[in-house]
């Protein structure tokens, strides 16, 4: 069996949303005999834990959790209490990791994300790399891939590529310098920074970014047109596992999974509201919302005013089988989201292959393009005043499994990875 050295810093048993897709690509590889090797944080602050993800690995991975102390306040306060198995916080990233609620703190910690490129997880490497010179040593690995976000697994995989002189898959899940979440570094940060993302996107022999749009993004500032080697690959369902889960005993008429923040478009609650109070008037049942992930402050302080109105249940975090067990059950999906145009949410192949109907309040892009291929999916109209139209709609629809593309699901992606490491091979 070939071995491919994958460097992944959110793997399981660390949970959310930035996990799912290398955890899929993981678990079938095996099936088209290449060995997983696995490099990723042994932890991090402020994400939860899924234990429920390991067991569906096989035996032929290989995993190796690194030691990663974020620097922040909130990452040195998770090292000193490592026997926990979570902290409280936000995510890790470029502009992650606050060190308190201070303005001393604020200050630091606004310092540090404008020095430290690319990401806070640049203090990962040092550990990272005598690990991986360790599996090099113990192990003969036949390729690589490195995924991003943090764009700090991309510089160990240029590291890698310079001296070893192995192909290389480069994953884009998010986008590197054109991040619009990011705290931006100053200068000569930044354009070392810039440097750094060109020589990536130029030495990786493939590169597989999450959607048309970001790839274009890179492609873009090294040539005029795509290059063969960009490979869109986007929101995947893993269908063996989905297929393999009953439905919740747990019913909502409406159910939104994944996080959710207060720039995300909230209309649709408020239209809720006002829906269940004529129910309610008229002597009917309410509409009973669910939201399956984790909240923000801004945004649980919106939704505070339903949830006491005894309609809306914010249910946090949930492990993967939990929240598709509430997926089965429920009889609408929200899907919200007002990003950028080349943004497509990892929740989507899910929400498709369900057949449920799908209620999506959407600003203009690639995920408003893909879905209008599909049947069953209302998108809320502009105005707001038929909003409860578009909510009775969604209602009206019957649930039908709907047929995906290939490169829709958990299998059909990792044969198209599969077919990658075997041509740069």
């Amino acid at each position: 069996m070939k071995e491919v050295l994958i460097i992944s810093p959110y793997f399981p048993p660390i949970g959310g949303s930035g996990v799912f897709r290398l955890h899929r690509w993981v678990k079938y590889l095996p099936e088209f005999g290449f060995r997983p090797i696995v490099i990723h944080y042994d932890r991090l602050p402020g994400e939860p834990l899924d234990q429920s993800l390991l067991p569906e690995l096989s035996d032929q991975v290989i995993r190796h959790p690194v030691r990663y102390i974020e620097p922040s306040g909130r990452g040195i306060r998770a090292w000193l209490k490592k026997d926990r198995p979570e902290a409280v916080g936000g995510q890790a990233g470029k502009a992650g990791g606050g060190s308190g609620s201070g303005i001393l703190n604020r200050l630091i910690a606004g310092i540090r994300d404008r020095v430290l490129i690319p990401d806070l997880s640049v203090t990962w490497i040092p550990s990272a790399k005598s690990t991986l010179k360790e599996i090099f040593q113990k192990h003969r690995p036949r390729a690589i891939i490195t995924t991003s976000s943090p764009a700090t697994s991309h510089l160990l995989g240029l590291w890698l590529k310079r001296k070893y002189h192995l192909p290389w898959i480069a994953d884009f899940r998010d986008p590197w310098t054109d991040s619009t979440w990011a705290v931006k570094p100053v200068w000569p940060f930044s354009a070392l920074e810039r440097r750094w993302e060109m020589k990536v996107t130029r030495a990786a022999d493939f590169i597989t970014p999450y959607s048309e749009g970001l790839g274009e993004m890179l492609w873009r500032k090294v040539c005029e047109h795509k290059p063969d080697k960009f490979i869109s690959l986007g929101p995947a369902v893993d269908t063996d596992k989905f297929d393999g889960i009953p439905g919740s005993e747990r019913k909502y008429e409406f159910l939104y999974t994944g996080f959710i923040e207060d720039f995300y478009p909230l209309r649709i609650f408020s239209a809720l509201q006002s829906l269940n109070r004529r129910r309610e008037a008229q002597g009917e049942s309410v509409l009973r919302v669910g939201i399956a992930g984790k909240a923000g402050i801004k945004v649980r302080q919106f939704l505070e005013p339903f949830v006491k109105e005894g309609w809306l249940d914010l249910l946090g975090y949930l492990p993967h089988p939990e929240t598709i067990g509430l997926l089965k059950s429920s009889r609408v999906l929200l899907l919200l989201h007002s990003g950028p145009a080349w943004w497509v949410t990892g929740k989507m192949a899910e929400y498709l292959y369900s057949g449920k109907p799908i209620l999506a309040d959407l600003g203009e892009g690639e995920m408003k393009k893909i879905l209008t291929g599909f049947d069953r999916v209302a998108f809320a109209p502009d105005q707001e005043d038929q909003l409860p139209g578009a909510i009775r709609e969604a209602l009206a629809m019957k649930e039908s499994r709907r047929e995906l593309p290939k490169e829709f699901t958990a299998r059909g992606q990792t044969e198209i990875i599969v077919s990658l490491l075997e041509k740069a091979v």
